[in-house]
């Protein structure tokens, strides 16, 4: 069996879904194997069909009825239960899969599935093969050089959480200015005038506070892979593809077409 899990992690409303949609739809128009799998149980619509789906064994709606709990609090609480099925979604990922990429979408409320430990043991219990992680930025939220720091660290924190190798992708470009993307893409190429924009934007004890993080900031750059993609316009898919082959298998068994080569 020669399986990659990846768990597509990032804020809520970056695209997660989508980008799971766009990317099994890339994998599949190149003829390469997937499973599509949600652990999102208070998903009320997905743009694609999940070959495993844990509502089909808890669901946020259900356990605020049953719990008398909010919305939040049925959340946390359907994230929690889904250890009781882990073994169970496990399962049907074995028997749906043999080779090629389980796309694991993690629930919208980021925070609740990466920063509890049922997140950690869920990952831990669903994997197999091989395991990764693609953290999703929303590009339009990432204008300023503040904002686009504060993605950067986010991304590094899931890192120091789940502790597997990761990529990470700018979604969204679509929405963006040629002028923005170009600006955006120096500063990942050139972390240099990242830091000499922010120390212009910021002041004070904000500009200190900053200047004591940023060399983790160069670091991260400097180590970890960045793409800008639109899961709309499936931009950046084949880039991304390629750099989890890397990981994967040594990347020996495809280049990316220069057709394919958006950026």
């Amino acid at each position: 069996m020669t399986v990659f899990t990846l768990f597509v992690l990032g804020p809520a409303g970056s695209g997660k879904s989508t980008f799971v949609s766009a990317f099994s739809d890339w994998l599949s128009e190149n003829e390469i194997p997937y499973l599509t799998v949600n652990l999102d149980p208070a998903a009320e619509y997905l743009p694609y069909v999940p070959d495993v789906d844990v509502r089909a064994y808890v669901t946020a709606r259900q356990v605020m009825e049953e719990y008398d709990l909010g919305p939040n609090g049925a959340i946390v609480a359907s994230v929690d239960l889904m250890l009781n099925n882990t073994s169970s979604l496990r399962d049907e990922i074995e028997e749906s899969v043999e080779d090629g990429y389980v796309l694991v979408d993690t629930p919208g409320q980021m925070e609740i599935f990466a920063f509890r430990r049922s997140g950690l043991e869920i990952a831990k219990g669903i994997a197999v093969g091989m395991q990764g992680a693609i953290f999703i930025v929303d590009a339009a939220l990432s204008r300023s050089p503040s904002s686009f720091v504060s993605q950067i660290f986010l991304a590094s924190s899931i890192y120091y959480r789940f502790k597997m190798p990761q990529i990470n992708a700018f979604n969204k470009i679509d929405l963006l200015s040629e002028k923005e993307l170009e600006t955006m893409i120096k500063w990942v190429e050139n972390p240099s005038t990242l830091i000499s924009e922010l120390d212009n934007e910021l002041s004070g004890e904000e500009r200190t506070m900053m200047k004591g993080l940023l060399e983790t900031l160069r670091s991260f750059l400097e180590i970890f892979s960045v793409y800008f993609v639109s899961s709309k316009n499936m931009v950046g898919l084949a880039e991304i593809y390629a750099d989890l082959q890397k990981i994967f298998k040594g990347g020996e068994d495809y280049e990316v077409p220069s057709h394919l080569r958006e950026l």
